[in-house]
């Protein structure tokens, strides 16, 4: 047994060109196919182990960001770590889409870092009924490098974000939200 504690692996040089020059990473694993899965400060990185250019997916660049905000949920399950995230319909307004789960038979701290990251990037969520069995998750986030919160409506999988109506209730909602979390400027 050694005093000196065992070093983790580096990033491989092709994923390190994923980052962006002031990007920090905090843990990364390897999935049982080769693709990296890469958490830094601004969020998750998710790509191909074997080259920089494509995705794991196939259809995204590799190492593209998912930011922490982007996040609703993350969730680690034996050796998979279930990633549910959303995407933008508008200024603030998302669609949750399809869980993605990702087995790391060696995961290291990865899943501890990703669910404080997620963790701490939420001030607070509230679920509203929308009618017509539509819902929508608020959510307060904390976004890195940014100062106060960024309130989000995120339509759930079963809601038509796409619905105008809908769209209008979400919005009323979400800017009577930021309202009551901005402090009045005097």
């Amino acid at each position: 047994m050694s005093i000196w504690p065992r070093r983790r692996p580096s990033l491989p040089d092709h994923a390190r060109a994923w980052l962006e020059p002031d990007e920090r990473v905090l843990s990364f694993a390897a999935t049982p196919y080769g693709d990296l899965v890469v958490a830094t400060q601004r969020g998750l990185r998710i790509g191909d182990g074997r080259s920089a250019s494509v995705g794991a997916t196939g259809d995204q660049p590799a190492g593209q960001l998912l930011r922490w905000e982007f996040i609703v949920s993350a969730k680690w399950a034996g050796d998979v770590l279930t990633v549910t995230s959303a995407e933008q319909v508008a200024p603030q307004i998302m669609k949750r889409l399809p869980a993605a789960s990702l087995a790391l038979p060696e995961p290291a701290d990865l899943p501890r870092v990703v669910r404080q990251r997620v963790d701490r990037s939420v001030a607070g969520s509230y679920r509203r009924a929308l009618g017509a069995g539509s819902t929508l998750l608020l959510v307060g986030r904390r976004v890195s490098g940014r100062d106060g919160l960024l309130w989000y409506a995120v339509f759930d999988l079963d809601s038509d974000a796409d619905d105008p109506q809908l769209r209008r209730k979400a919005t009323a909602i979400l800017e009577a939200a930021a309202a009551m979390s901005t402090p009045d400027a005097e």
